[in-house]
C-alpha cells in the first residue's frame, strides 16, 4: 500500500465518522495544515500517526490500512495444501463459511449421483 492509498483511507475515516481535520489532527497532536498534507498525500504518516489513528478509531493496524479487504495466504495442511482466506470482518467470514458449506454439500451430492450413475450403467449392461 503507497502513501496515497494510506492517506485515501485515512480520509474516508474520517469522513465516515463526520470528523473535521482539526479534531483527527489534534489527536496526533498536529495543526491541521500539516494533517491536511498527510492526508492529501503530499507527506507521509509515521509509524506513531498510524497507531495512534488506529487506537482512536478502534481498529487494528491491519484493519485501518485494509479494511474490509480479504487477504488471501497459501496454508498447508497436514492432509493437503489449500487455499485459506484471512478476512477482515465478521459478514465475510460467515459469508465465507456459507460458501464453504454449499461446496461440501454440493460434493457429496455429486458423490451421491455418481454412485447412482454407476449403478445405472451396471444394470443397462445387464440382459433384459
Amino acid at each position: 500500500m503507497n502513501n496515497k492509498e494510506i492517506a485515501l483511507r485515512i480520509r474516508d475515516l474520517r469522513m465516515r465518522r463526520k470528523l473535521t481535520q482539526d479534531e483527527v489532527a489534534e489527536v496526533l497532536g498536529l495543526k491541521q495544515p500539516a494533517y491536511c498534507d498527510l492526508e492529501n498525500g503530499i507527506s507521509a504518516f509515521k509509524a506513531v500517526h498510524l497507531d495512534k489513528l488506529a487506537g482512536f478509531y478502534g481498529l487494528s493496524l491491519d484493519e485501518l490500512l485494509h479494511g474490509d479487504q480479504p487477504t488471501l495466504n497459501m496454508c498447508d495442511n497436514a492432509s493437503h495444501g489449500y487455499l485459506q482466506s484471512h478476512v477482515q470482518n465478521t459478514t465475510s467470514e460467515e459469508l465465507l463459511k456459507r460458501i464453504c458449506d454449499l461446496l461440501e454439500t454440493n460434493t457429496s451430492v455429486i458423490r451421491e449421483l455418481a454412485v447412482l450413475i454407476s449403478h445405472l450403467n451396471r444394470r443397462g449392461d445387464q440382459p433384459g
